[in-house]
């Protein structure tokens, strides 16, 4: 059956069916269309769930009084006369094999996978049912093992270390066929003795025992990276991944998240309410975060308490909305401690198959992605190889510059007259010849006071933004809108400011530093709301007297006026670090940021970018042929770094520009540039102060996308006009009939009516 069939059936039957199918199932669900999507991750189809008992949980203790310790299982799930209750009951679950008491355990859809070799060197696998509640024995692995590492990822259990041979590092159960077969070898020798293991980011992520560090392995290529644990008491059972995000519940700070993407510990916030506890277990429970811990009771047993918490993602991190009250499951004996806290594992959910898209000729797939903002481009090229080669081809770049996308505005300032404002200059394509490019003047967003002559100013979509306050203390912020050519006033921050750094992170504008006080150090400007609001204070206090900012790994990074160096703030917590700039001249326009890329043109080595990784400055490669220029300004145009410059020629000032593309490749970054093109002309006392890209990032849509971003939880799907006949009918019918009322109170057009509306290809991107 087609989607679009399956997905006209009434919703509450298609729940029905949908919670029969197994859970593991869904991710691939998710993929078939945008409605099968809604549907298995709407909250409803867990409630029906609940009513089949299709969740449970599986919970083991151990009896710390016996030698060797003894396992004692239960299981948490639905009770049949009331689902909102949880049934806690004990389970007959006899461990076979007598001389392994702590194996490493896993849960994948109804079966729990034992894998021997903990304290005794072992091969064995068993597998229980928990249909049938038997056990069997499963294949033997390649090599005994002893301290190991096991986690699940994909349809493959991985198990690392162990083998004191060293011949076979690493191997995998492929839970389809049941076989065994050598994984990648470690890249490096360790000992994998962890006190919790858990799969994220497709790797096996090793919490160890000791070292307060996680040691990760990649099942692609046996490379291993590792991170931080915090300092802080932990318990192994308070570990656990949903939707690809660890979480790990603290003694003294709670429940917190890792950010894999700024490598930093961030705290669930919501959760101020919940008193700490201790003993805790985490797993995941019809969509929700069940935390399990014990409380004395007094007398020979312990209460074993239950609360269930939602988890949200937002701009500002994760949040967690907690059950009204917890739930008294039961009591274990005194001399019981939690071992295991067990759930069948839920793949991430991906908004489309990229198979799907990639199948269309690449004509076509570039037509439609030439019209996706630019702005998407990074998380498109983490979809599929072939996405990032859609992405970065040259062909994109052709197209959108047919539909002049792109755009400049570089500015002068006269320097024999400082207090006048700057004269601005627009570089975009030629109507008649889009590859030439036309140098004009442009309209002057001049601001009416004069004190504002020099504010920090940056431009998202197609509006300039001017944080007014440089020289005299000031809370103005003014907007220009491009398109119409028109200057207005916006709302003032909260605080007066001097000499500051301002930069745009996600849909926030950042305003750090110049101020007297403690107070208001950061701010930031929501760009849909357009409201001010505090962000967190640096931690560290300095003087932000920047000569140029730019926007750096989700960071605020000033390069400063006096000292060779840059400070970068990160808006998620307020923390500050620093890297060294080239002792060498460069122009605070020459500075761009490219694809998270971050290139500065020096007066002597020319073209240089940042290595992040390696937090050293490099050459830009394949320039040599390049002559070194002066008075240089850089700017994002059509996927290519504009190069910008002056030469002296008769009674002005000829303006220069190269366009050079950027590809990595091993050595580092190498350049491409084309040939030189004479733009026009200054007058002699212009000096560039300013050099602005739009690359689109909504530009022609850009009130469609604030809009959409004000909804919560919004989302835009892009789909071909062939593929979606009734939307385009209304929108014909709007534009040309000007009939504005609402059609699901109308019934919709009849043109509109009978119309299919199969989706051939949709581009769904999460806002």
């Amino acid at each position: 059956m087609s989607p679009s069939q399956f997905s006209s059936l009434p919703k509450d039957i298609v729940w029905q069916v949908l919670a029969r199918v197994p859970k593991r199932s869904y991710p691939l669900l998710a993929c078939a269309s945008k409605n099968f999507r809604l549907l298995v991750r709407s909250p409803e189809i867990h409630k029906i769930r609940s009513l089949l008992r299709k969740d449970s949980l599986y919970i083991c203790f151990m009896d710390k009084t016996n030698r060797p310790q003894t396992p004692h299982w239960f299981t948490l799930r639905r009770a049949e006369n009331n689902p909102l209750e949880n049934e806690y009951v004990s389970v007959d679950l006899a461990f076979p094999d007598h001389d392994e008491s702590n194996a490493s355990i896993i849960a994948y859809g109804p079966e729990i996978f034992f894998i021997c070799g903990a304290h005794v060197h072992s091969s064995n696998l068993w597998v229980f049912d928990s249909r049938s509640g038997q056990f069997r024995r499963g294949p033997s692995m390649n090599v005994t093992r002893m301290y190991k590492s096991v986690g699940l990822v994909g349809s493959k259990i991985y198990v690392v270390g162990g083998n004191m041979a060293g011949d076979i590092q690493a191997e995998s159960f492929d839970l389809k066929t049941e076989a065994w077969e050598p994984a990648p070898s470690l890249e490096e020798e360790m000992t994998w003795l962890s006190a919790a293991t858990v799969s994220l980011d497709r790797k096996v992520c090793a919490l160890m025992l000791v070292g307060a560090c996680a040691v990760c392995y990649d099942t692609r290529d046996g490379s291993c990276t590792e991170f931080k644990i915090k300092i802080e008491e932990w318990w192994k059972t308070g570990a656990c991944v949903i939707d690809n995000v660890l979480y790990v519940y603290y003694g003294r700070p709670g429940l917190m998240w890792f950010d894999t993407k700024m490598r930093v510990w961030r705290v669930v916030t919501g959760l101020g309410d919940l008193k700490k506890v201790r003993s805790v277990g985490m797993v995941e429970y019809y969509g929700k975060l069940a935390v399990l811990w014990k409380e004395h009771s007094g007398g020979a047993t312990k209460e074993i308490w239950c609360r269930m918490i939602s988890l949200e993602r937002s701009e500002d991190g994760i949040s967690g909305t907690a059950e009204e009250s917890s739930q008294l499951l039961g009591s274990v004996p005194r001399c019981f401690r939690l071992h295991r806290v067990l759930s069948p594992p839920r793949k991430i959910n991906k908004p489309m198959s990229p198979s799907h898209f990639s199948s269309l000729p690449n004509d076509i797939a570039w037509e439609v992605l030439a019209r996706v903002p630019k702005c998407k481009y990074p998380l498109l090229a983490c979809l599929s190889k072939n996405f990032t080669y859609l992405v970065r081809s040259p062909e994109i770049h052709k197209i959108r510059s047919l539909l002049r996308k792109d755009s400049l505005y570089i500015s002068f300032r006269n320097k024999n007259y400082r207090a006048q404002n700057p004269r601005w200059y627009t570089l975009r394509r030629a109507e008649n010849n889009p590859s030439e490019n036309q140098f004009v003047v442009s309209v002057n967003p001049a601001l009416p006071n004069h004190y504002h002559r020099m504010p920090s100013i940056v431009a998202h979509g197609p509006e300039i933004f001017f944080i007014c306050g440089p020289f005299v203390q000031s809370p103005s912020f003014w907007v220009f809108d491009s398109r119409t050519d028109v200057l207005r006033r916006g709302p003032t921050m909260n605080a007066n400011r001097t000499y500051k750094s301002v930069g745009v992170v996600g849909r926030k504008l950042y305003v750090v530093g110049g101020v007297r006080s403690n107070e208001n150090v950061a701010e930031s400007f929501d760009l849909a709301t357009e409201t001010w609001e505090p962000a967190p204070v640096p931690k560290e206090e300095k003087t932000w007297l920047a000569s140029v900012t730019v926007s750096l790994d989700r960071k605020v990074c000033a390069l400063m006026l006096v000292g060779a160096y840059t400070v970068c703030y990160d808006p998620w917590d307020g923390s500050c670090d620093s890297f060294a700039l080239p002792e060498d001249k460069w122009w605070k326009t020459g500075v761009c940021v490219m694809e998270n890329v971050l290139y500065v043109y020096y007066a002597r080595f020319g073209l240089m970018w940042y290595d992040t990784e390696l937090r050293l400055w490099r050459v830009v490669n394949g320039l040599d042929h390049v002559k070194k220029v002066r008075s240089v300004g850089m700017a994002e145009y059509y996927g290519k770094v504009a190069l910008l410059w002056k030469e002296h020629g008769g009674c002005g000032k000829e303006i220069w520009c190269r366009m050079i593309a950027m590809g990595k490749c091993e050595e580092g970054v190498k350049g491409t540039a084309e040939s030189a093109q004479l733009l026009g002309s200054v007058p002699d006392g212009y000096r560039m102060d300013h050099c602005l890209s739009f690359p689109s990032y909504y530009y022609m849509c850009y009130d469609v996308f604030k809009n959409i971003y004000l909804m919560p939880k919004s989302s835009l799907s892009l789909v071909s006009d062939t593929c979606n006949q009734a939307a385009a009918a209304i929108a014909d019918s709007v534009t040309r009939d000007h009939r504005f009322q609402s059609y699901v109170a109308a019934g919709g057009p009849p043109t509109a009516k009978d119309q299919q509306t199969d989706v051939a290809v949709t581009l769904f991107l999460t806002a």
